[in-house]
């Protein structure tokens, strides 16, 4: 069995993130989480890592199809930025989106932030590309995002799975098969990706957390009076928070 002190949506949608964080238990957010991203485009952004040049306005446009909701799209990257702007079905305009930018911008450079802080030799961590089914032909645009991520952190200790619909394999990837064509919901079937991603035999560490649990200390008999129980139990469900934020 492997542990990793990080697990790392490399896209290409938002189903990606949500089945790995409900499969492995975490919440930390990295930049792509949430966007659509090609893998070509994502490579290119990878390599330029401008959060400017990602928000320029010339490169922004809203985007429409039948029947869903609008969302932007940074035309020289591909990415369908769907979740970082505020919606509404109908009236998504320039004007509006363009108002929200400077937020949008301050929130991915935090995000890129984190994944620079991946740049350590205590971090081990998995980075997940799930292909669209135009990607499974193309390995070699594969591996171009491998060595993208492996310069961008070249000092982290990763491992790279590759999801498609096949079980198509590249250079330096995990090959892993998950065949979830569902469009509803949007977050696909649990069941699907549960059980193909336990066969990996993949577990995900709380870093600087010794792995062993530690035995329980009792506590002297008589320790806990009236209302200081209610005060350590209190403290028992804040601990548990922060242990599923870690």
């Amino acid at each position: 069995m492997s542990g990793f002190f990080h697990i790392v949506s490399l896209g290409y949608r938002c189903r990606t993130s949500h089945r790995l964080r409900e499969h492995f238990g975490y919440w930390t957010a990295f930049p792509f989480d949430w966007w659509i991203t090609p893998i070509e485009g994502l490579t290119r952004f990878i390599h330029d890592w401008d959060v400017d040049r990602l928000y320029r306005a010339d490169q922004l446009r809203v985007r429409q199809m039948l029947f869903q909701k609008a969302w932007v799209e940074n035309r020289e990257y591909g990415f369908r930025l769907v979740h970082e702007f505020s919606r509404d079905r109908w009236t998504l305009t320039s004007r509006q989106f363009l108002r929200e930018v400077p937020q949008v911008k301050a929130r991915t450079s935090y995000l890129m932030s984190k994944f620079d802080e991946l740049d350590s030799k205590r971090r081990r961590v998995l980075f997940v590309r799930n292909l669209s089914r135009d990607e499974e032909a193309d390995p070699a645009a594969c591996e171009a995002l491998r060595q993208a991520v492996i310069k961008r952190v070249p000092r982290a200790d990763p491992e790279f799975l590759l999801i498609s619909s096949t079980g198509v394999s590249a250079e330096g990837w995990i090959p892993l098969k998950i065949d979830d064509p569902s469009k509803e919901p949007w977050s696909g079937d649990a069941v699907v990706w549960d059980t193909a991603l336990s066969t990996l035999g993949f577990r995900l560490h709380r870093p600087g957390i010794p792995q062993q649990p530690r035995p329980a200390r009792p506590l002297p008999e008589g320790l806990l009076e009236p209302g200081y129980s209610r005060f350590f139990n209190r403290l028992g469900f804040l601990s548990g928070l922060i242990r599923k934020e870690a």
